[in-house]
């Protein structure tokens, strides 16, 4: 199949803590259009976040297509002649198909309960990440919306609590971590699909700072598939920032988390108060109250969509991806 030079655009959420995306998908698919030799700048125009009003990303877009989401994106790329696995066998084929979905299904439940359901890396990590990577007034409530889809998944999946949805993920690396052994890549000298699938949830384990990270630990004891994650960020990112380092002590309970806020709060906001002319207060209360009233109206209104026709979208995603 020839390959097409018709330009493409890859909208995606920023890059953050060293990886190419803080969206494990993304990362994927930046990877993989890494390994079938196309750069970003010269191949492919690559965009922040784009139109992210429903935190669909990665998009890719092309003239010919439209816009393309989920796993259509590499049906469209391998229409185009952009095919990573185009090498391999037959046999190779179907075993990376297999391998890809440990990491589709139990990898990926497994780091999505870590993200959206547990409570302290949320609040901590994940929902400052995407709210700062998307335009107000989006990042005020998308997070919300994400976070309560996750939490739909994971029940529908039966990952709903820690020890089932940490489990399946344990031993989905496991056997990555045994399938790769002391080779460069899965299938050889090249990369393949499976390659930019690992790299990518490997790499949002690894990089991702949460103050409650049993994957990251979990992932760390398998050298193999760290010294991989590191390999393809240097080799086809150019990245050099370290990994972050296993955690030294275990986290704080919540209610030291708590106790801790609840003690540097008092004096930061009377501090700040305390400066403000009685105009000056009242005027920021009047900017707060007109900017709550914009964001409540915007989510009431992606709340009133998204219970209309989320649903479906949540249940046809699940089954791609």
């Amino acid at each position: 199949m020839s390959t097409s030079t018709e330009p493409l655009r890859l909208m995606q959420y920023a890059p953050l803590w060293g990886a190419p995306s803080l969206d494990p998908e993304c990362t994927r698919v930046q990877a993989y259009l890494r390994f079938c030799g196309l750069l970003a700048g010269r191949d492919y125009v690559l965009e922040d976040c784009g139109p992210a009003s429903t935190g669909e990303l990665p998009v890719l877009a092309a003239e010919s297509v439209g816009l393309v989401s989920g796993a259509s994106i590499d049906a469209c790329l391998r229409e185009r002649g952009h095919d990573p696995d185009a090498r391999l066998s037959a046999a190779q084929r179907a075993e990376a198909a297999a391998f890809s979905a440990l990491v589709r299904h139990p990898l990926r439940l497994s780091l999505a309960y870590s993200w959206w359901a547990e409570a302290a890396n949320y609040s901590a990590v994940i929902r400052p990440a995407y709210a700062g990577s998307l335009p107000f007034p989006v990042g005020m409530y998308l997070p919300w919306i994400m976070r309560r889809r996750a939490n739909s998944m994971l029940a529908r999946q039966q990952s709903a609590e820690a020890e089932p949805a940490y489990a399946q993920g344990e031993d989905a690396l496991r056997q990555l971590s045994a399938r790769l052994g002391e080779a460069r890549y899965f299938f050889g000298d090249a990369p393949s699909s499976l390659d930019a699938a690992v790299f990518a949830y490997g790499t949002a384990i690894l990089r991702c700072p949460l103050p409650h990270d049993r994957l990251r630990v979990c992932l760390q004891a398998h050298p193999n598939l760290v010294a991989f994650c590191e390999r393809v960020s240097a080799d086809f990112f150019g990245a050099s920032a370290p990994l972050l380092p296993p955690p030294s002590a275990p986290p704080a309970s919540k209610a030291e988390e708590a106790a801790a806020a609840r003690a540097a709060l008092p004096s930061a906001q009377d501090g700040a108060a305390s400066s403000r002319t009685p105009k000056q207060q009242r005027f920021k209360r009047r900017t707060r109250n007109a900017l709550l009233g914009a964001a409540g109206s915007a989510l009431l209104y992606m709340l009133s969509t998204d219970m209309l026709a989320g649903g479906e979208q949540e249940g046809e995603s699940d089954d791609e991806q």
